[in-house]
């Protein structure tokens, strides 16, 4: 008897030799479901549940589908809904992916796609004339249109289909993409409700000086372009309405009328305007009044929704209409950069005229003006300023650790351990050369030595301990794959060591010191990195979800310890300082909760809350506990429980991070619950209020959706993390508003206490909770009391609760990592 397959494959004039009765030949063929309207919808695959039902996108992507159309506003029985592949693959694989290769060759998968394209996908696509084709995922993408650079490339992005010219196709991402990263769901609604119509470019890309001067907008959009190496300003874009743009270039009398322009200027928007645009505007002779409003696009678009991307590609796909291409082309082409330059531009301000609204509806405008901007003109100060490095301690520490892993490489096993092979390497022939058929070859091949290291292959690692030792796999958390990284081998060793096979755990130790000092190497220790003198950080406003900054080139904010020995204030006569919020998350935690108990401990600066949480667990008295990190002593199992219940994690989660017994973990979370009752109430609050309203707001006014299966454990750590950052970013604005040209009426309306850090001190780093300062030693009792006020002021938002903080200097010309708890002047004297 035919199967289903093969009886709708005859009807459609394939015939017995249809490739999908051939490699698919349990499946049914699942046919497009009509809709009543002019609207087609292309999936990818039919999976268990459509392969019975014999109806497309009913399964659990269905589902997903559904909710996401009920939420856009679309009708459901409108619409006509087609896979590419109109039968179930097996094990739900796509043909082409490389994990199908176990049942179908690259060269038939290719077939049985060509075949169902022509078949069955371009009949639909020609049977009507369709008024919008909505693409689901990178099949149908590929399928429909023949582009390449993947779905998130081109999601959101009018498109043609093969053989068009007029775009009617939006692509967006699968509702199986969705099931695993949930944060895209405003994403793809806003793609589903998207127009095809491609929005017009009327640029003048090489504007006379006339035009130049006729230009007299006082609120616009600019981008820049520029040569990164010399800073210099090659061209400026000006964009005052929608789809209009100038590109002025920045040369001779053009750079007198954008002088004009610019100090004229009541509102400018810009992507990363406040970081960059406008400080390398300024150090080119460009500057705006200091009344002019900046409305940065990148801090505005990470206000609304934090845990998406903020480049302007990014941000234009979900605001406007512009096609992907926009930034593709050939580079050395003439006019490529005028061209894009007036496409950023055009973006920018099509972005900004749909952000500004939604900051003041959703009553973040404040936050953003009176917070996210300053503090971005201070992480510019911080990169500006820079951290200085000594390359004396670069280089010792760099050979400290290279004697380290020499040694270390003596404890693993030979099969491990680095060799010097043998290779034939291939490189450019002597001009002339022939080859084997007499005539000339471009490249040959010559003895060479080349250097291989297996302890750095995860892949030859796992198949060590894997298979030559046999111990038990490790799990990824995420991927559920087997992994070696550094939980997997701390649990090993420590396995190996419980059971006495202490060779065993000899080597694991040994790739465990390796790994670590490679890191520590290749991130921080490089030899470039000694010859520079002094490092220049980024700091990212838009950097985290929950609103704390990020850093990069390199990340000052983790910085191992060993690390920070390398930097050192920029004087001789200069002392770093660091001042450090005790036990701020904890505190808020218990501000958060009402537990006033809590609240009183944490009042006493010896206060360890990690000691008094083990003197509760392990029925001991407090003065009695020991500060011992390791996962076996009571003080660092205490330690561990507390971290994972401060973030909502269960004993299953905490054990197998932490390596702990399921069976003890679960007594000591019934514990820690009794003890720290209020705080548990006050998670399943917090928790079921992110639930019930979809979001979360601070008292500082900061606000994070949430959309992820891992909502609970997100929501209790976004409430204490985001408002100790508002908390630290109100005093670094107090401190530095002299040094940005900040109005001090303006810093007064987000703090009581103002006062400007002393010069010529200098903020270098701000790490989460704590800020590192330089200055001249005569000055450090003045930094410190004038940081201190500023940093433990009572914050109304807070019912006027103060947080305490700790600091700690180094002796002058001392490093960072030689920090010592603060004493004034006069009493170390």
């Amino acid at each position: 008897m035919p199967t289903a397959t093969q009886e709708k494959c005859d009807q459609n004039g394939c015939g017995p030799d249809c490739p999908l009765v051939k490699f698919f030949p349990q499946a049914n063929y699942v046919p497009p479901k009509p809709g009543s309207g002019l609207r087609l919808v292309i999936a990818e695959a039919p999976g268990q549940d459509e392969d019975l039902q014999r109806i497309p996108l009913v399964g659990p992507s269905g589902r997903w589908f559904d909710s996401l159309c009920r939420t856009a506003g679309i009708k459901r029985d409108e619409l006509t809904l087609f896979n590419v592949l109109p039968c179930r693959p097996p094990d739900n694989v796509f043909p082409t992916d490389n994990a199908a290769r176990s049942y179908i060759s690259k060269e038939d998968a290719d077939a049985v796609l060509r075949h169902c394209i022509s078949c069955h996908l371009r009949p639909l696509l020609d049977s009507k004339p369709w008024s919008r084709v909505d693409l689901l995922g990178d099949k149908a993408l590929v399928a429909c249109t023949g582009l390449s650079g993947g779905i998130l490339q081109w999601r959101g992005s009018p498109v043609s289909l093969v053989g068009e010219t007029k775009p009617r196709a939006i692509p967006t991402l699968h509702p199986a993409y969705i099931a695993r990263d949930q944060s895209m769901i405003p994403v793809v609604i806003n793609d589903l409700k998207k127009s095809c119509i491609v929005p017009p470019e009327f640029y003048n890309i090489e504007p006379t000086l006339e035009d130049v001067r006729n230009f007299t907008a006082t609120e616009f959009a600019s981008d820049i372009e520029c040569d990164i190496a010399t800073r210099r300003i090659t061209m400026v874009g000006l964009c005052a309405k929608p789809f209009y743009v100038m590109v002025v270039p920045f040369r001779g009398p053009y750079i007198h009328e954008l002088k004009r322009i610019f100090a004229a200027a009541k509102r400018v928007y810009g992507h990363n305007l406040v970081q960059f645009d406008v400080p390398l505007l300024a150090e080119n002779g460009v500057k705006l009044s200091d009344t002019c409003e900046q409305f940065d696009t990148m801090l505005a678009q990470h206000l609304l929704q934090p845990d998406l991307a903020h480049d302007l590609q990014f941000v234009a796909s979900i605001f406007c209409n512009k096609p992907a291409t926009w930034k593709s082309g050939d580079k050395s082409a003439p006019l490529y950069w005028e061209w894009r330059n007036a496409r950023d531009t055009d973006v920018t301000l099509q972005c900004g005229k749909v952000l500004l609204p939604q900051l003041k509806m959703e009553r973040l405008y404040d936050l953003y003006s009176l917070v996210q901007v300053p503090l971005a003109r201070v992480c510019h100060e911080m990169s500006v300023t820079g951290f200085k490095t000594d390359p004396g301690r670069i280089a010792h520490v760099r050979e400290k650790l290279l004697a380290e892993m020499a040694e270390a490489e003596t404890l693993l096993p030979e099969k491990l351990r680095t060799t010097v092979v043998s290779v034939n390497k291939r490189q450019k022939a002597p001009l002339g050369t022939l080859g084997k058929s007499g005539k000339p070859v471009k490249y040959i091949h010559v003895p060479a030595q080349e250097t291989v290291v297996p302890w750095r292959a995860s892949g030859s690692i796992e198949e060590y301990l894997y298979v030559d030792l046999g111990l038990p796999q490790q799990l990824h958390a995420k991927t559920k794959k087997p992994t070696s990284d550094k939980t997997a081998l701390e649990k090993l060793e420590r396995r190996c060591r419980r059971e006495g096979k202490l060779e065993f755990a000899q080597h694991i130790a040994a790739i465990r010191k390796l790994r670590q000092a490679s890191t520590l190497i290749s991130g921080f220790l490089q030899d470039e990195k000694a010859s520079v003198g002094r490092v220049n950080a980024h700091f990212n406003v838009h950097g985290t979800s929950s609103g704390r900054l990020s850093s990069s080139d390199p990340n000052l904010q983790n910085q191992p310890e060993a690390a920070r020995y390398i930097y050192v204030p920029s004087h001789a006569d200069w002392q770093l300082c660091q001042f450090d919020y005790s036990q701020g998350e904890n505190r808020l935690t218990a501000f958060f909760a009402n537990d006033r108990e809590r609240l009183n401990r944490l009042s006493d600066p010896k206060f360890s809350e990690h000691k008094w949480n083990a003197a509760q667990l392990f029925d001991m008295d407090y003065a009695d506990v020991v500060k011992d990190n390791s996962k076996d002593a009571p003080y660092g199992k205490a330690k561990r429980v507390g971290h994972g219940l401060n973030y909502g994690m269960g004993p299953q989660k905490i054990s197998n991070l932490f390596d702990l017994e399921l069976k003890e973990v679960k007594d000591l979370v019934a514990k820690w619950k009794t003890v720290n009752h209020e705080t548990v109430e006050w998670q399943q609050r917090t928790a079921k209020q992110a639930e019930s309203d979809g979001y979360l707001t601070t008292p500082f006014g900061r606000k994070r959706w949430f959309y992820t299966q891992s909502l609970y454990t997100e929501s209790l750590s976004f409430v204490p993390q985001s408002t100790l950052a508002d908390v630290i970013y109100r005093a670094m604005i107090a401190l530095m508003y002299e040094r940005i040209n900040w109005p001090r009426e303006k810093a007064a309306l987000i703090a009581r206490v103002v006062e400007p850090l002393p010069r010529p001190a200098r903020l270098l780093v701000q790490v989460h909770d704590s800020l590192v300062i330089e200055c001249p030693r005569a000055l450090t009792d003045d930094v410190v009391e004038v940081v201190h006020r500023v940093m433990t002021q009572g914050w109304p938002e807070l019912g006027g609760l103060s947080i305490p903080v700790e600091c700690e200097v180094a002796a002058p010309g001392e490093s960072w990592g030689e920090m010592e708890p603060y004493k004034p002047l006069a009493v170390a004297a």
